[in-house]
């Protein structure tokens, strides 16, 4: 989901300005004449009601809610040092198939130990933290996050609540070191290390322990343009590593995106997807139908669509309905989903 950030790339944020993503309403407070330091957040609970891999009509109970810290301070030479941290609940509105249970864990040693487990044991998790530098050369930023094939690319497909589409393989939630340039009068780049310490690795299934990562984007009259590419490995042994584009445009009173990846998955499958979505306004909400072609080798190509809707209940609150068509073998994933959308 779209969420704003004191410190962002300008193309995550031409992006989610666009698509009209909901947004926390962040207070932010001065601290002294060189600090600020603001916090926000989002209640974001949602109900999904699908069909398994057997065709079964499936419901469940899902909770994105998070709350989020930022701080900006002047530094030296006229550079800025800004914070970013995200934390989510997990199991925040409780969880009925393990709360009051007992569940085996296994120790260090390989012994198993009975834990009794609430709801409240998860407790909460760092979805999101990093710090960043910039000033006249640019921006640099260290810390866990999506790193630029989401950044860049797949963010613009990202807009729905609860159901969503297909995303490249090659995207992460990782630690990363990105430069990010000026922006050059429309143009700009930025490039990225995924870092991974011995006994770490970015991808399970391949071992690769990092990732070289580069995106660049460009402002034209009518149209934004958004390229990037991962290194190779991350996909499979194999991978020559995986690539995305991306634009944006508007027409009249409707925005529309279009966006196409090729990366590989399993044992160097090529997994292509290219998709078209648009977004427009009415007088109580926003509409959003989007749709794209996955084609996987030696698979049949399938049809994503989902259609959104919602409806503005106050400022930063919404409620939303979605329905997907994943095209998928006894319609697993088809059905819809109600959410719940509280900024703060």
């Amino acid at each position: 989901m779209g969420e704003t950030m004191m410190k962002k790339t300008t193309s995550a944020l031409a992006i989610a300005a666009l698509l009209g993503t909901g947004a926390a309403s962040a207070a932010t407070f001065q601290i002294n004449d060189t600090t600020t330091v603001g916090i926000g957040g989002a209640f974001y609970p949602f109900y999904t009601n699908t069909d398994d891999a057997d065709g079964n009509s499936t419901d469940g109970y899902g909770d994105a809610s998070r709350l989020i810290f930022t701080a900006e301070k002047a530094a030296v030479n006229g550079m800025t040092a800004s914070l970013y941290y995200q934390l989510r609940p997990q199991q925040g509105l409780g969880d009925f198939a393990s709360a009051n249970s007992v569940v085996d864990v296994t120790e260090a040693d390989g012994t198993e130990t009975d834990v009794d487990q609430t709801e409240n044991d998860a407790g909460v998790r760092t979805h999101v933290a990093h710090a960043t530098l910039s000033g006249d050369f640019g921006s640099v930023t260290y810390g866990k996050n999506d790193n630029l094939m989401y950044r860049y690319i797949d963010v613009v497909r990202d807009y729905n609540d609860a159901l969503v589409f297909t995303f490249s393989n090659a995207i992460e939630r990782s630690r990363v070191l990105t430069y990010a340039s000026p922006d050059f009068d429309g143009f700009g780049f930025e490039i990225e290390s995924e870092l991974a310490g011995d006994g770490e690795n970015v991808k399970e299934e391949t071992g690769n322990s990092s990732s070289v990562n580069a995106a660049a984007y460009a402002d034209l009259d009518m149209v934004r343009l958004h390229a990037a590419y991962t290194g190779g490995d991350l996909q499979s042994a194999n991978s020559d590593g995986a690539y995305g584009l991306a634009a944006v445009t508007s027409i009249d009173v409707v925005d529309l995106s279009a966006t196409y990846t090729n990366s590989q998955i399993n044992e160097g499958q090529d997994e292509t997807i290219a998709g078209l979505y648009a977004t427009t306004s009415y007088g109580f909400g926003s509409l959003h139908l989007g749709a794209q072609e996955v084609d996987v080798d030696g698979e049949s190509n399938r049809t994503e669509v989902i259609g959104r809707a919602t409806y503005d209940i106050a400022d930063n609150v919404y409620t939303s309905l979605e329905y997907r068509s994943a095209d998928k073998a006894n319609d697993a994933g088809n059905g819809y989903a109600v959410s719940l959308w509280y900024g703060f």
